[in-house]
């Protein structure tokens, strides 16, 4: 695509930030939860089932984590493939230039 420029660094760059910031998501998603049962909010939450409550709740949470990291993981690897692409498209370029210098 013609005035398109890409710093193949900086796009590398983005890529590990995805991965470290699904790695942040992965440690957030053991965090999440706990031991927590219905007596941990004494005889009420034992009563209204608040443990439970707060286990499904930890559990949605966890799964929404993980599938955040697997979508940063996901767009690091997509970043990774654009990085490997568009260094082979440069390396070849730079043959043709090179080719065309010697025909001329």
């Amino acid at each position: 695509m013609a005035g398109l420029r890409m710093d193949a660094v900086v796009v590398a760059g983005y890529a590990a930030t995805a991965d470290a910031a699904a790695d942040d998501l992965d440690a957030a998603a053991t965090e999440v939860g706990g031991d927590v049962t219905d007596e941990s909010y004494g005889t009420l939450g034992a009563q209204i089932g608040l443990g439970a409550s707060y286990g499904r709740a930890a559990g949605a949470l966890r799964r929404q984590l993980a599938d955040g990291a697997e979508a940063l993981r996901s767009a690091a690897e997509a970043l990774r493939q654009v990085t490997v692409r568009h260094g082979g498209q440069d390396t070849e370029a730079a043959e043709l230039i090179k080719r065309a210098g010697r025909l001329g």
